[in-house]
This record gives C-alpha cells, structure tokens and sequence, in this order.
C-alpha cells in the first residue's frame, strides 16, 4: 500500500514538472533561421501553445542577434526576459521590426540591446501596440537612426518602460495617437486610453526629436544630458507629466513644446482640461543652452500649465508664455554664502539646497 502511494506521488510530481516544463521555453541559439533553440523559433512556438508564456535564454549567451526578416506578433500574454543588455543585442539591420503585440495582448521585456531597427514613420519597428500594451525594463535603446522605435495607438494601449537607457540615436524615438479623452483632466492615469510612461531612465547624447507624441506621457525619475535637440512635442489634449527629472546640458533650441486645438470651434473647450495638464514638478534643469518650456504661444495653453518647485540653472531661458502656476521654483539662487577657508585656494561654497552632479557634468 505504502509503495502504490510513492508511485502515485512520483506521477504527481512528474505531472507537474512537465507542466512547468511547457510553460517555459529556451533560447539557445543566436541565429535567425527559425531553428529549434532561436528567438523566433520560442515566439511562433508561444504564439501556437497557450501554455507558453515565458521565454528565457540559456546562460551566458552572448552576440548579436541579426534578424532576417520581421519578428513574429506577440498573439499571446509573453514574457521574455533576456541575458542583460550588456550580452545580448537585438539588431533589425535596418530593415525589420522586432516586437509587435496584438490587440489584447501584453508583453513584458527586459535584458536587451535594441539597435537599427526598420525605417517606418506609421508604425513601432521595436515596440508596436495597438489596444495591447508592452512593459520594459533593463533594455538598452542605441544605434536607432531610422523612423519610429515605438509606437502607441488608439484606446487600451500602453508602453511602459523602466531602468533603461537610450544613447546615441539619431530619430524621433516615441509616438503616440488615437484613443479616448476624458471629459475634464483626471488624476487617474487609467483614465486615460492610450499612454507611454517612462521611469529611471537615461537619455543620453540623443540626436532628433524624442518624443512627438499625443495622449498622456509621463516622465519620472529620468536624466536627460547632452541631447542635441529638441526633447518633447506634446500634441493633442491629453495630460503631460514631467516629473522628479534632470536636464542637463542639452543644446535644443527648444526642449518641450506644446500644440492642441484647445478652444477652437469645432473643437475641446477650454474647460476640458485641468490646469494640471501640461505638469513640470520637481525638475533640475541646469546647463542647458536653449529655452526650456514653450507653454503653447497663447493664454489657451498657458493656463493649463503647471510649473511648480523646480530648479533653473544657467539655462538659455525658462520657459515662454505666462502658465497659470510657478510656485516652489528655484532660479540661478544655490548659493547662500561664499567663504574663504583656513586653507590657502580654497572657498566655501554654502547651499540653501542639494544639487546632485554627476561625474562627467559640469557646473557652469
């Protein structure tokens, strides 16, 4: 009797092993052939087994995955964690995209580098969403020189990356369109149907416009230096959040500008939107050499303007236009005394406030 238990144990434990087994598949092989072990090999392979929904690589696979044609649509809930971004690259040679997901569906990434990917204005060639939704992290965006890397459109889509970098690109990275408006500003960001928000995250020695996008963005927690132009063209009538960020040194003429139909007829009223759409709070923009913010050009858009307990330092200008609110900020006022020190060339410098410098920047 005891033994016929241990067997009906031992079936149980293999039964549920092999479950575990199905839900997981391996990368094993950097190539692009569709080869057992490949990337696209594990995509189509979760794309036709519901049971599928993880893809890893195996341990210490390094190179660069060159692809040869258009990665699969995600057609399942995915997630595919990668070996580190420092290992494994993902290059659509410029000609292919990588990661579209399907309506519906969502896809969770981290531990790449994305690089080259396909020359497309109308669609993401790295990240494509449509009524589905992509959450990154740990990834590493360079070498993008052609039209869009991601893409979000229309209502239940979302982009949503963390903990990564974009260096040394040269196109307009982000875009956004389509998808519905609440009737009046709403704190609740699922309110809002079609968002792209980017946390902790660097953005360095970028060449092109980042973001030309529509609907709600939000920045948070991210560093922005050496961008050589123009950060953000925010459209439409949606809700913008800069926040918690620094801006350092970025030679843009312009690096937020903002455009809508606000108040025209047919059109949104005035009254849509809170006076927390267009929102910049908690900011560091130091050494940057052209205007900050243009509010709009006209008293539409500055009275949905919110410029609040940020600090401005030895910038080109602050911003343009008359926003309805700048309180709390701080403007060129660090130092609140100078003092010769008891040794010989050396002075005190004492700040009413921290301001945190990296290694490579300079205080002008």
């Amino acid at each position: 009797m005891k033994s016929n238990r241990i067997i009906v144990f031992l079936i149980a434990v293999f039964c549920y092993s092999s479950t575990m087994a199905q839900s997981e598949v391996m990368v094993t092989s950097l190539d692009d052939d569709n080869g057992t072990g490949t990337l696209r090999w594990a995509i189509n392979t979760a794309n036709t087994d519901m049971e599928v929904n993880k893809i890893t690589f195996k341990e210490g696979l390094e190179g660069t995955l060159s692809l040869a044609s258009d990665l699969p649509h995600i057609t399942n809930n995915l997630t595919i964690i990668g070996p580190g971004a420092k290992n494994v690259v993902i290059s659509g040679e410029g000609a292919y995209r990588m990661f579209v997901v399907n309506k519906g569906f969502s896809l969770d990434i981290s531990g790449f580098t994305l690089t080259d990917s396909a020359d497309n204005y109308n669609d993401g060639t790295i990240f494509a969403v449509s009524g589905s939704a992509i959450n990154a992290s740990e990834i590493t965006v360079t070498g993008v020189s052609n039209q869009t890397a991601f893409w979000s459109k229309g209502d239940n889509s979302s982009i949503t990356i963390s903990n990564s970098i974009f260096e040394n690109n040269s196109a307009t990275l982000f875009r956004s369109y389509w998808g519905s408006t609440p009737s009046f500003t709403s704190d609740n960001e699922n309110d809002y149907t079609n968002r792209i928000t980017i946390t902790g995250s660097s953005f360095i020695s970028n060449r092109g416009l980042i973001f030309s996008t529509e609907h709600y963005v939000k920045i948070d927690n991210c560093t922005f230096r050496g961008n050589y132009d123009q950060i953000a063209s925010f459209k439409g009538v949606n809700r913008y959040q800069i926040l918690n960020s620094k801006f350092v040194n970025n030679t843009g003429r312009l690096l937020f500008t903002f455009s809508s139909k606000i108040g025209d007829t047919p059109s949104w009223g005035e009254d849509t939107l809170g006076t927390n759409n267009t929102l910049f709070d908690g900011n560091l923009f130091q050494g940057n050499t052209g205007t900050i913010i243009n509010t709009g050009g006209g008293f539409k858009h500055d009275s949905k303007t919110t410029i609040t307990n940020n600090i401005f330092v030895n910038n080109g200008n602050n911003w343009y236009g008359n926003p309805i609110e700048t309180s709390g900020n701080q403007q060129n006022n660090f130092i609140t005394s100078v003092t010769l020190a008891d040794d010989e060339g050396t002075v005190v410098l004492t700040l009413n406030k921290s301001l945190i410098i990296q290694s490579e920047d300079k205080l002008h």
